[in-house]
């Protein structure tokens, strides 16, 4: 019996080692300050979107598909594609709702979900 429970409470512990490690490369807060030039910076609470809203990392993080939080890959940042974009790849810069990759992905999922900000001030806080 002593032995199981030892085994029990071993395997207990890896298991939230290894859950603690994922989730501690997870960075609490983003701030978004490119486009700043126009609108205040974005305060991003990434670690809840992470872990308790969204369900699969690679809804933002499309280039990354099947990322989870136990993940071990390097993660751009948006603004490495998104910033002066080429083609047909939504801008940062732009400030139009359906032009702005931010605006198209964060906004449309928090009317869908019929919670979190959707108007300019409530995500640009001056």
């Amino acid at each position: 019996m002593r032995k199981t429970l030892t085994v029990l409470g071993a395997m207990a512990f890896l298991l939230v080692a290894t859950l603690a490690m994922g989730v501690e490369n997870i960075p609490d807060e983003i701030v978004i300050k490119e486009a700043a030039a126009k609108q205040a910076p974005v305060t991003f609470p990434h670690a809840k979107h992470a872990t308790e809203l969204v369900k699969s990392c690679d809804t933002c993080h499309h280039v990354n598909e099947g990322m989870t939080a136990d993940s071990k890959v390097e993660v751009q940042a948006c603004s490495a594609c998104h910033l002066d974009p080429e083609g047909d790849v939504p801008s940062m810069r732009q400030m139009s709702m359906k032009k702005n990759p931010f605006h198209i992905t964060c906004i449309n999922c928090h009317k869908e979900e019929t919670k979190g900000p959707s108007k300019c001030n409530e995500c640009h806080v001056k």
